[in-house]
């Protein structure tokens, strides 16, 4: 007989951790050196040759990015099928998945190095002057949004291969506008996979980080 007490449902929640909490994730977005090698956006018009950039300045960048990373989502996968018919009634046969894009909005901070990273990855895909395409192998990443629960431990990671930005949003402004700036971007990718092993506590648990994510001291 089915139990359906408010008493039932809570026990079952309790049972398995609790329930899941949206505003508990990381985006993690590694930038490609490809992309950091080029400073300015008339670098890559230009074919100037690239600046290097150490490995710790593109960590810096993804952390901060991940920081500023105010809405994402987990991404969707769908199976396209077609009709098939031998005897009897039509029934569908999968033959392709389809990935759809994603979307990450980050907050803008004064530097709006924010818009500028991202700019400069999408010139650098296509650069508007010659309309030339670059390999994929230079503009690709891997993309990766992890949940955590309460006690900022993981408890779901999902990689998107071969991602990369397809498009910018545009920003509005107004005199009357009194709150911050947003950055949109979307994303496209591959396929993803999901990261099954156990979880893990939350990397680099720094009073910042724990203020934002709504977790007291340790």
């Amino acid at each position: 007989m089915a139990d359906f007490r408010p008493s039932a449902l809570l026990a079952h929640i309790k049972s398995r951790g609790g329930l899941a909490r949206p505003s508990r994730f990381e985006a993690i977005i590694p930038i490609p050196a490809g992309i950091l090698s080029f400073t300015r956006l008339s670098d890559i018009e230009s074919g100037a040759q690239p600046n290097s950039v150490s490995s710790s300045g593109a960590t810096d960048i993804s952390r901060s990015l991940a920081l500023q990373c105010e809405t994402t989502e987990l991404p969707g996968r769908t199976l396209l099928t077609q009709d098939a018919k031998i005897y009897g009634p039509t029934f569908k046969i999968p033959y392709q998945s389809q990935y759809n894009e994603i979307s990450l909005t980050f907050l803008c901070t004064n530097e709006f190095y924010e818009r500028r990273i991202f700019e400069t990855w999408i010139h650098a895909i296509m650069a508007p002057d010659t309309n030339n395409m670059r390999f994929r192998n230079t503009y690709l990443t891997t993309l990766q949004v992890v949940q955590y629960d309460d006690a900022s431990k993981n408890i779901y990671r999902v990689s998107m291969y071969e991602a990369f930005p397809t498009g910018i949003s545009p920003a509005p402004l107004a005199w009357a506008e009194e709150g911050f700036h947003r950055l949109t971007v979307q994303f496209a990718y591959t396929k993803y996979g999901i990261d099954n092993r156990p979880s893990t506590p939350l990397p680099e648990q720094t009073p910042a980080r724990r203020e934002q994510l709504g977790t007291g001291p340790e």
